[in-house]
């Protein structure tokens, strides 16, 4: 139990190292390329194995929208609104696309825990709140892209997986360098084949997204 309770508090001393800002800009930084990503996946979906699960990405999509509405209210301020997505992050509407989200969502959890970090350490328990239920939100769209894997004949093991969701990127700079390794880029080309896409703002005025209950933090 002592191992536990250590572990616990050297990941929570190395988040208290990130400031507020630095972590609000990133999370809404990345929230807007969730829109941006899971939209241009729905575009993608006709004829392809992603189809099936278009009303789970329509959901999907119009909250991450709110959690990036939210980010904002709170003080967040994009870094770029302009992301690089290669082509073999969305595989053809294949098992792959839904193995980059398990990824995406899994750091996603983390740099989250960044945010409950700093405001507990800052003593603001609505922004604690907020990232917590955002949290909560990224966690069931884990569970839900796992299933999906495994539906489309990648066995990677039950959804429910954990006892704890995961703390393992512990700053800012470690989430985005894992973000960046699926050839990700933040305003800038990389190395792997694919291409810019643009921010495309609230799904539900474009179509793409569907209504969601609980669109406000508590």
């Amino acid at each position: 139990m002592s191992s536990i309770i250590d572990a616990t508090k050297k990941a929570a001393t190395e988040g208290d190292k990130q400031s507020l800002k630095e972590v609000l800009d990133f999370l809404v930084t990345e929230e807007a390329l969730g829109v941006t990503f899971v939209s241009a996946a729905i575009e993608r979906a006709a004829g392809t194995p992603s189809e099936a699960y278009l009303p789970v990405l329509r959901n999907a999509v119009t909250q991450e929208y709110h959690h990036v509405q939210a980010l904002e209210d709170a003080g967040g301020k994009p870094l770029t609104r302009k992301y690089w997505f290669p082509d073999a992050a969305f595989d053809n509407g294949g098992v792959g696309l839904f193995s980059t989200l398990e990824i995406v969502e899994t750091v996603e959890i983390s740099l989250y825990l960044l945010g409950v970090t700093a405001y507990a350490e800052g003593r603001e328990p609505f922004g604690a709140r907020l990232c917590a239920e955002a949290l909560g939100t990224e966690a069931v769209h884990r569970a839900l892209v796992r299933q999906a894997q495994n539906e489309l004949g990648r066995d990677v093991g039950v959804p429910n997986d954990v006892g704890f969701e995961n703390f393992d990127w512990q700053s800012v700079a470690k989430v985005r360098d894992a973000l960046e390794g699926l050839g990700i880029g933040y305003g800038v080309e990389t190395g792997q084949p694919g291409r810019f896409y643009d921010y495309p703002g609230d799904p539900l005025a474009s179509g793409i997204g569907t209504p969601v209950s609980h669109i406000t933090p508590a």
